[in-house]
């Protein structure tokens, strides 16, 4: 079972080991082929030697074959003429060859084993002139058994450097996953409660240091997520619970009181007018929630967006005049872009409605519509209102999030309309952000692409 589903030290020890087997074998046959390539070329040059020593000696002497005793008696040679001896060294009869040399009649080399222990190579010419064949020997059993030797070593030495790449794979394994091991026992404590531990980082230059880096990365991400559900969560319920209790409380005193029709009437007016914040704040939420699940349903189409503005701008103007406010418009005519017309409504609205609201009376809001050169369509809403500081410009967008948190809820909302337009205006492939303005109040722009 172990075989069928390896770990990754198990495969990193065979692996380990048969690179070194292939390793091994390859100079193995690298050395033996050398080797043995080396020892045959010496023995060939000892053989060549050698017989052209005796023939030199024969030619030199005019045939003369008593002139071959200084060569000595170490050296084994054997001249014939017309098959028959004419002279052969002591160190050649001592070899004792006995049996035929037909192995040896090779032209012009030989080889010829005389024992278990004897191994000899061979070399046989003639010198014409004289009649005479000349068989050369040279023993070269030390050759054969330096031969032997190596490949004895060799053999030998290959399972036991096999053995020893085993041992060293399996230290050298568990060395370089024992960072891989810290990771796993310090992952399997983190939980949705500690995620703001990390895992250990040995050598963040490695892979394994860096794929920890990457975890971490993510346990952050998920951290900043789990956080930003949590607020959210304790936000939505807070925001929730206080027209909730606002219309118990209302809906208490009505019901100790004995009053008239109108009193009952108030009473129910303002559980109505909770119950409308209620429900708006609900519909907005639920907003949200489709946007972030991806379900929310859009249908793009080419709009005029000039048209567009304009509407929205009117339908807004009565709260703008219920301040007292000045809403002017610098709209371009027929611009054409393809967008989500709803989504889009939605952005835009909940934007001039903020400048309405944010503004003081009698203030000053302008709406200007613009096509730049690369096609995008740019719209600007600007108020000579507080203004947001600069800090907290980013910070606007965040689901729950008021510049003055002393506002309250009914004159403030619930810190959902800026959240809404930014998915509104992101989700039809556009971006939206406060700029800087020198003046008082602030400069929204949306733009959409092209």
């Amino acid at each position: 079972m172990i075989f069928r589903n390896p770990s990754i030290r198990l495969r990193l020890i065979l692996w380990n080991a048969f690179v070194v087997l292939l390793i091994l074998s390859v100079v193995f046959l690298g050395i033996y082929s050398f080797m043995q390539n080396r020892l045959e070329s010496l023995m060939q040059s000892k053989v060549d030697s050698g017989y052209r020593t005796i023939e030199d000696v024969i030619r030199n002497s005019g045939g003369d074959i008593c002139d071959l005793y200084h060569l000595g008696q170490g050296i084994m040679f054997q001249v014939t003429t017309e098959g028959k001896p004419v002279y052969q060294t002591e160190a050649w009869t001592d070899a004792l060859w006995t049996s035929s040399l037909s192995e040896a009649q090779m032209n012009p080399y030989g080889s010829l084993r005389a024992d278990e222990t004897q191994f000899f190579r061979l070399k046989r010419g003639s010198v014409p002139e004289y009649n005479f064949e000349i068989i050369f020997a040279f023993e070269a059993s030390d050759s054969l058994k330096n031969i032997k030797s190596l490949v004895l070593i060799l053999v030998v030495g290959i399972p036991a450097a096999l053995l020893l790449a085993l041992i060293g794979g399996y230290f050298l394994a568990g060395r370089a996953l024992s960072p891989v091991q810290a990771i796993t026992r310090k992952a399997q404590d983190i939980t949705a409660e500690n995620l703001s531990e990390r895992l250990p980082v040995r050598n963040p230059h490695d892979e394994i240091g860096h794929l920890a880096a990457v975890f971490n990365d993510t346990l952050g991400r998920l951290e900043s997520s789990f956080e930003q559900l949590r607020r959210f969560t304790a936000d939505a319920s807070h925001e929730l619970r206080t027209p909730l209790t606002s219309i118990r409380s209302v809906g208490e005193v009505a019901l100790k009181k004995s009053g008239d029709i109108a009193s009952c009437q108030e009473a129910i007016g303002s559980m109505l007018e909770e119950t409308d914040r209620l429900t708006h704040l609900v519909d907005n939420l639920l907003i949200l929630a489709r946007g972030d699940a991806g379900k929310a349903k859009l249908t793009p189409t080419s709009i005029n967006i000039s048209a567009e503005m304009g509407e929205i701008v009117e339908e807004l103007r009565i709260l703008a005049e219920e301040k007292n406010q000045t809403l002017s418009t610098s709209i371009e005519k027929i611009m054409e872009v393809k967008v989500d017309k709803e989504t889009l409504r939605l952005a835009v609205s909940n934007i001039l409605h903020n400048a309405i609201l944010y503004t003081q009376e009698g203030g000053r809001i302008e709406v200007h519509t613009a096509k730049a050169e690369n096609g995008e369509v740019i719209i600007d809403i600007i108020d000579n209102g507080p203004g947001i500081p600069e800090a907290k410009r980013a910070k606007v967008f965040e689901r729950f999030y008021r510049v003055d948190k002393a506002r309250s809820r009914k004159e403030g909302g619930a810190g959902l309309g800026l959240a809404i337009a930014r998915w509104a205006v992101e989700v039809n492939g556009g971006s939206i952000a406060f700029r800087d303005n020198k003046k008082p109040g602030t400069h929204c722009r949306i733009i959409l692409p092209s």
